[in-house]
């Protein structure tokens, strides 16, 4: 992990999640406006702009946790894709473990807070995440807050924090990539009578209506054309 004394939030990690470039394979809601090519460039520009930001910001270590797709299992590992190794030390890469998104993000919050205080979860797929969020996220958790929620305007979230324990009801049993996910985690919690502090509502990458929100960031995103 690469680590250094500069880090304002040195026990930290960010993990971010990430799906590896494959042609046809991602930003599928986006194919029809987009087509393959298009979408796959704009896959590929978000996973550049988040990690810029997290670099720039120079707020805590991160690493990318990634997913291959069907179509490349037989290829080679998802962490050996060039994008990824452009990106960070084949160390700070790791594979995504688990049967549905629930479970890959428990897998690697109970791997980085083995060796972390508290882990901040993001997609690479939320430049809305900027240096201002992470940064009030971080200090809350520093500050002994055990969960933070960045939650997203579709009804999910952008942002997932932990503080020392990984709570197995965030993740199991969840309507995942539905616009209910934010509403039964809040259940969940309540049901638990656990704490956790939300963030102000953030938007993701997701939909055609989307794309127009990529000209309000600053630094400007430049949505590229797919060849």
């Amino acid at each position: 992990m690469n680590r250094k004394k500069s880090f304002e939030f040195a026990d930290a990690v960010v993990a971010v999640f990430a799906k590896e470039p494959q042609l046809g394979q991602v930003k599928t809601r986006l194919q029809p406006l987009l087509g393959e090519a298009g979408a796959l460039a704009l896959h590929q520009e978000l996973i550049r702009y988040v990690t810029r930001t997290l670099q720039q910001a120079d707020l805590c270590p991160f690493e990318l946790w990634v997913a291959g797709t069907a179509k490349a299992a037989e290829k080679c590992q998802p962490k050996h894709h060039e994008l990824f190794l452009s990106i960070c030390n084949i160390k700070d890469i790791h594979d995504q473990a688990g049967n549905d998104l629930g479970a890959r993000m428990q897998h690697a919050a109970v791997h980085v807070l083995a060796r972390a205080k508290y882990v901040i979860l993001v997609g690479a797929d939320c430049p809305a995440v900027d240096a201002t969020y992470l940064r009030e996220a971080l200090m809350l958790l520093q500050s002994g807050e055990p969960i933070v929620i960045g939650p997203a305007d579709d009804g999910g979230y952008v942002l997932l924090g932990l503080r020392d324990t990984v709570p197995a009801f965030l993740f199991n049993d969840m309507p995942w990539g539905s616009e209910k996910v934010l509403e039964v985690t809040r259940n969940n919690l309540r049901c638990h009578n656990a704490r956790w502090v939300e963030l102000d509502a953030r938007w993701d990458v997701d939909r055609p209506e989307d794309l127009q929100r990529l000209a309000t960031l600053s630094p400007p995103f430049v949505i590229p054309v797919g060849k």
